[in-house]
């Protein structure tokens, strides 16, 4: 199998005594290889603190897929800007100045009033204040863990970071820095997100999180779930001041793409955030579920999927894009006839699938097929009557070189899905039929995640990266607005492709009501 976009590492934390760090977040896309597996090719530097991560300079961010149109998010009459933030010296008006005050207000007068319910004990305001950053500031901002002040250059490598020696937050205000990269790209959202986040780990410091000394991991997928229930918050219009659309939503996820792991960095590793289907998942879980069961997180830790295998000898890239054996869509092709005829008759299924054939088509609206069912929006069809699954090469190949060469995976995975409940006899249509397909999807790629000893049932295997890849797809391809109800939104995807991914076949079908 084939892992594909390597490189993205991002708020990275170093605890300990001095307070919670956040690395800066950038993504870079390695050039395809032509081979059949992925070799975690993106570095990370050492810097002086060993827990830390920093990326490599000025790669590109690389947009999972954003409507051209977004609008910004809403934001009331917000507090002086100088009420909420220390603006130095010299700091110039920023296009997301007034939502990031919104924001900040809104969340701490959010956690003022949920920390005694959730931890028992009053809630301390914080009491260093929020910082800007810029190179032209000459204003001191305090130092962290020992130092007497915090350099701009320092909080250029971090980009936002919480510290708990002071009970500061700094974030980096410079526009060409990863934070105004980020809003320029996907809007004053992020900026939300982001904040969130550093603000959870100021919640950590207050309810003695730290003093256990959890892996990173650990603290970071609570913080991650902490800024998934804000976000969840204002998309519920209960934020005082801000109010985030299904766009804002999307670009929650984007972020915490954006801030995943470098591949072949493992999760327990000091300095571990998890991959962006780790992280992805936590923001999930906290928007649906809310911060009880975020608080839970430390004591009962979500699922995480290895983002370090073991690769043998050969650690290669991306596989490349074709048809034979030794290319992705064959790969997958063979895969999938492997497995669905098997799992079909472990559940006592009598009508069992053919061998399906793969045909590239150069548009699904020029394909010619009797009883195309599946989502031609995912680039596959399923047609039972030829016993195949026609594939949109241009999406695909086009998507191919944005994240790597699982897309194939995703893609035509949901097209075998889709005849897997033809043969299930599914009465489920519409969006609920594609969000099964994205669950049986999941519970297949659970089955090519290497054990300890790097083996799979069949051979096939997915790598570091492959399940960010798919859910990059489910972002893009998804409906715009959960209310849309066609296929899903690439929330409402991501989510039920994490569930087959965990909770395997038994899972998705419980959903179809088998």
């Amino acid at each position: 199998m084939a892992a594909g976009l390597a490189g993205l590492v991002g708020l990275t934390a170093c605890g300990g005594d001095p307070g919670v760090l956040t690395a800066s977040a950038r993504q870079s896309a390695a050039a395809p290889a032509p081979t059949t597996s992925v070799e975690p090719s993106v570095p990370t530097s050492e810097p002086d603190d060993p827990t830390a991560t920093t990326a490599p300079e000025d790669p590109p961010v690389t947009d999972p897929g954003r409507p051209d149109e977004t609008p910004p998010p809403t934001v009331g009459d917000p507090l002086p800007i100088d009420d909420v933030l220390d603006l130095g010296d010299a700091k110039q008006p920023r296009p997301y100045d007034d939502f990031l005050v919104a924001a900040l207000a809104d969340i701490q007068q959010w956690w003022s009033e949920q920390f005694p319910e959730i931890y028992g004990e009053p809630f301390v305001p914080l009491s260093g204040g929020v910082f800007a950053g810029y190179p032209e500031r000459t204003d001191p901002i305090p130092g962290c863990g020992g130092e007497s002040e915090t350099t701009y250059d320092e909080i250029h490598e971090y980009s936002a970071f919480y510290c708990a020696d002071g009970d500061f937050m700094v974030y980096d205000d410079a526009p060409d820095g990863v934070l105004g990269d980020l809003a320029g790209e996907f809007g004053p959202s992020i900026l939300g997100v982001v904040m969130a986040h550093e603000f959870g780990h100021a919640i950590q410091s207050r309810a003695h999180v730290f003093d256990d000394a959890p892996l990173t991991i650990t603290t970071e997928q609570q913080a991650d779930c902490f800024a998934g229930a804000w976000v969840g918050r204002a998309a519920a219009g209960e934020a005082d001041g801000v109010s985030f659309s299904d766009a804002e939503v999307r670009s929650g996820l984007i972020a915490m793409i954006a801030v995943r792991d470098p591949l072949g960095l493992a999760q327990t590793d000091p300095g571990g955030h998890g991959l962006a289907f780790d992280r992805v998942g936590a923001f999930q879980v906290g928007f649906v579920e809310g911060l009880s069961r975020c608080a839970e997180l430390i004591d009962d830790p979500l699922p995480l999927v290895p983002n370090v295998f073991d690769l043998g000898s050969n650690p290669q890239g991306n596989a490349p894009f074709g048809y034979e054996d030794t290319e992705i869509v064959g790969i997958i092709g063979t895969d999938l006839n492997a497995y669905w005829p098997q799992e079909l008759t472990a559940l006592g299924v009598a009508t069992t699938l053919p061998t399906l054939t793969i045909e590239p088509v150069s548009s699904l609206d020029d394909a010619t097929c009797d009883d195309p069912t599946g989502d031609a929006a995912t680039g596959t069809v399923y047609c039972a009557s030829t016993g195949q699954v026609l594939l949109d090469e241009t999406l695909a190949r086009e998507l191919y070189g944005r994240f790597g060469d699982f897309v194939v995976g995703y893609m035509v995975g949901g097209a075998w899905s889709e005849a897997a409940q033809a043969a299930l006899d599914s009465p489920l249509e519409g969006e609920a039929r594609s969000l099964a397909n994205d669950c049986l999807t999941g519970a297949w790629v659970a089955t090519l995640i290497p054990g300890q000893d790097g083996t799979t049932p069949r051979g096939a295997r997915v790598e570091p990266g492959d399940l960010d890849e798919a859910i990059e797809t489910a972002l893009v391809v998804g409906d715009d607005t959960s209310s849309a109800d066609v296929i899903g939104s690439g929330f409402e995807k991501i989510a039920s492709f994490r569930t087959g991914v965990f909770g395997g076949i038994d899972a998705c079908t419980a959903l179809i009501g088998g």
